[in-house]
């Protein structure tokens, strides 16, 4: 596939910076960040064209925080102008990126998501003719290690836009911590350094998405893997033969080290789909997909939490309506007739919540 060329002009386009601030303000168009720059939207928008065309753009500074869902994450959020830049970046070239994916390659794809994932590996378990195996692989800190030389190396392979690989290893070589722990080191016993994508920006899923995509073709086209599937840095294969799957697990394992410098965690894993395989926060079996029970506990207390601050007037109606229907659309992705029952069966909003 031919190199990507010329497109460092559509990206500080008027009309596609200002599209992209169309997209980057959505469901936060009243954020006191996002107003400021609304404010004065053509002088912001030209003064990013500006920096762009001369390449004097640089990356703000991060608001950092922390959040616990399940596990304690550092997520890093940009200052507007720069979603911004990055919407106006993910518009021109991820519809590139698209076209050397692989059809089940499920993260950061417009026709891809979880949901989708999820059904495909139930697919799969089900087309299986004897008793189904599945190989489930998960990255160990996979933001957190993405190694920049092998990204830039990659997007170098794909664009040869010098103005736009200018632009991505900008937003790529931040001078930032991404989270990585003192203790973290390499596989040799030296400290990790140039690695990290902070979880949060789009750019961030856009490249995690690609840096895996050698990963994919190597499965698929090396080792004949016909039944793979990955979502994110989650990926699972499907067999009947475990002696295979073991073969195929250290092939694997030997080409992430490797190759991108990554590693597989504890959670990986061979077992048969009979016991139910943890993909995308589900529970997948070839005749039934379910919640993981972890997310239906964590479901059940938040909505006893928010049935709690309601009758104590803290918050009204919509508030928890709206939360209810963000749960029951998850519920609609898997067979969960009785959870919802109990759900429905628990909730009692008392007086004292505001209307």
């Amino acid at each position: 596939m031919k190199r990507i060329n010329h497109i460092y002009s559509k990206i500080y386009d008027f009309e596609n910076l200002y599209a992209a601030y169309l997209e980057a303000r959505k469901a936060k168009r009243y954020r006191h960040d996002v107003m400021r720059f609304t404010a004065n939207l053509e002088e912001n928008l030209i003064e990013l064209q500006n920096e762009l065309i001369y390449k004097t753009y640089k990356v703000g500074r991060y608001n950092e925080f922390f959040v616990y869902d399940p596990k304690k994450r550092l997520i890093m959020s940009l200052p507007f102008r720069d979603r911004v830049v990055q919407w106006a970046i993910y518009r021109q070239i991820n519809p590139l990126f698209d076209k050397r994916y692989i059809s089940t390659s499920y993260g950061c794809r417009v026709g891809g998501g979880a949901h989708r994932a999820v059904k495909k590996l139930k697919e799969y378990i089900r087309a299986q003719p004897g008793t189904a195996y599945v190989l489930k692989m998960d990255i160990s800190k996979y933001f957190y290690r993405i190694n920049h030389d092998v990204l830039m190396g990659t997007l170098r392979g794909m664009i040869k836009d010098e103005d736009l690989l200018w632009l991505l290893e900008t937003i790529i070589r931040g001078e930032h911590d991404f989270g990585i722990e003192v203790d973290d080191w390499d596989y040799t016993g030296r400290r990790l350094s140039n690695v990290g994508m902070p979880i949060g920006n789009l750019s961030s899923q856009m490249f995690a998405n690609l840096y895996l995509n050698a990963a994919d073709h190597f499965a698929k086209e090396v080792l004949k893997c016909k039944y793979y599937i990955r979502y994110m840095d989650d990926m699972v294969i499907v067999d009947t033969d475990k002696k295979r799957l073991r073969e195929v697990l250290r092939e694997m394992d030997s080409f992430l080290v490797n190759k991108l410098a990554l590693k597989l965690n504890n959670k990986t894993c061979i077992r048969t789909a009979t016991q139910g395989v943890d993909f995308c926060g589900y529970r997948v079996w070839g005749t039934h997909i379910r919640l993981r029970k972890k997310s239906a506990i964590k479901m059940k207390h938040r909505l006893k939490h928010l049935q709690k601050e309601f009758s104590k007037g803290r918050i009204n109606a919509g508030r928890f309506r709206n939360s209810l229907m963000s749960y029951m659309g998850m519920l609609e992705h898997c067979d969960s007739y009785s959870l919802k029952k109990k759900i429905f069966d628990s909730i009692v909003l008392t007086k004292g919540g505001k209307d």
